[in-house]
């Protein structure tokens, strides 16, 4: 059974409250009930199939439940499976290039993506265990849904003006907004993919750092072909081609591990190349407890004191993916890679290890290593 978590954001939510979005509301009032009402947050974004560019936001009433699960929709599923999910209707896309469609916003400071499995869930979940913190992980039409509605599922190109930056800009607000009347702080955790809109998110927030967390990819692949990802879920759609950045016919002749591998070469390419002293990586093996502090501060310029760090590092002792707390964390890195059976392995190397050093020794990447000596070098300019 594939994890909500890799499906369109607005079958899920479809799916969990049936029928709720039948009609539409007018612009009008949707506004209107939105700017009243801090507990409605946009839920999923359904892309319309017309030639128009465009969509539905499912808006819901969450209330002051605040975001605690490791994924955005599993906070939706919770509360809309406990019929705790009142108010909920559609409306058109077009709200969002509204001026001023959030009055009670939060600037976020800052935003995480990654290459999937490499400690973003760790992070998220670790600034989520403060109250003043609001924390979105993978938000729901963050996903998916509004950049399927803007490309025509990917036939198009992204448009990037003022009306499209205003409505990304809005969404990101809409999603972090102060529900329970103690936020100071909001983070945003993209799902992994989205790294490709990069430079489309930091022209929207020029004011926002982003942090971008990355693994080897052979240890990512061992964990993503036990559990499937989103990646893996849209590579028989057009969708494909855009994250592999080749032809759908390329795409339709390669394995699953052939087709991840060029996803996160992909990805590698979009952080190496950007060229943006906001943006800083992060190697998954140096996000630890000991190194949280320079890491927030590296990486967002973010200083909490020393009582909220003692808080956030209390997450590192359990497993990201459980909510509960009841499971530890296991370091696991050496049996992912034993997982990969040799030639595939040799062929993960081939395509991306290159991109990998020069990513682990670019200037700004936090705990950067030399990759002729392999020696952790001191962080320059993001500190």
């Amino acid at each position: 059974m594939v994890p909500i978590y890799a499906l369109p954001d607005h079958e899920v939510v479809l799916r969990l409250l049936p029928g709720r979005f039948d009609d539409t509301v007018s612009n009008e009032q949707a506004i209107s009930d939105i700017r009243e009402n801090s507990g409605l947050i946009p839920a999923a974004i359904e892309p319309m199939q017309h030639e128009d560019r465009g969509g539905r936001i499912y808006w819901v009433d969450i209330g002051k439940h605040a975001y605690r699960d490791w994924q955005h929709l599993f906070t939706i599923e919770r509360l809309a499976q406990a019929g705790l999910i009142e108010t909920a209707f559609a409306s058109s896309m077009d709200i969002l290039d509204a001026d001023d469609l959030i009055t009670d916003k939060i600037m976020p400071s800052g935003f995480v993506f990654h290459t999937s499995r490499c400690g973003s869930t760790l992070l998220g979940k670790a600034l989520a265990r403060i109250p003043e913190h609001c924390v979105v992980n993978q938000g729901g039409p963050l996903q998916r849904g509004f950049w399927a509605a803007l490309t025509n599922e990917w036939q198009d190109e992204l448009p990037v003006n003022a009306s499209t930056l205003r409505k990304f800009r809005n969404l990101v607000f809409a999603l972090t907004r102060p529900r329970l009347g103690m936020e100071k702080h909001s983070f945003v955790k993209f799902i992994s993919w989205n790294t490709l809109y990069l430079d489309f998110v930091s022209r929207a927030f020029p004011e926002v750092r982003s942090l971008f967390l990355f693994r080897d990819p052979v240890e990512v692949i061992a964990s993503v072909v036990k559990e499937t990802t989103a990646a893996l879920v849209a590579r028989n759609r057009s969708q494909a081609s855009f994250l592999t950045g080749l032809a759908m016919s390329e795409v339709q002749k390669m394995d699953d591990t052939t087709y991840l591998t060029h996803c996160y070469r992909n990805y590698f390419n979009v952080v190496t190349g950007f060229r943006n002293n906001n943006v800083a990586a992060l190697d998954y093996h140096n996000l630890r407890p000991d190194t949280l502090r320079e890491v927030l501060k590296a990486g967002f310029g973010f200083t909490p004191g020393a009582q909220v760090i003692t808080e956030m590092t209390t997450q590192f002792h359990f497993h990201s993916k459980d909510d509960s707390d009841t499971s530890t964390f296991q370091s696991d890195g050496t049996a992912k890679r034993d997982a990969i059976v040799s030639e595939d392995r040799i062929q993960i190397e081939r395509i991306t290890s290159a991109l990998l050093e020069n990513l682990r020794a670019a200037p700004n990447t936090i705990f950067r290593c030399d990759a002729r000596s392999s020696q952790e070098l001191p962080v320059e300019k993001w500190v």
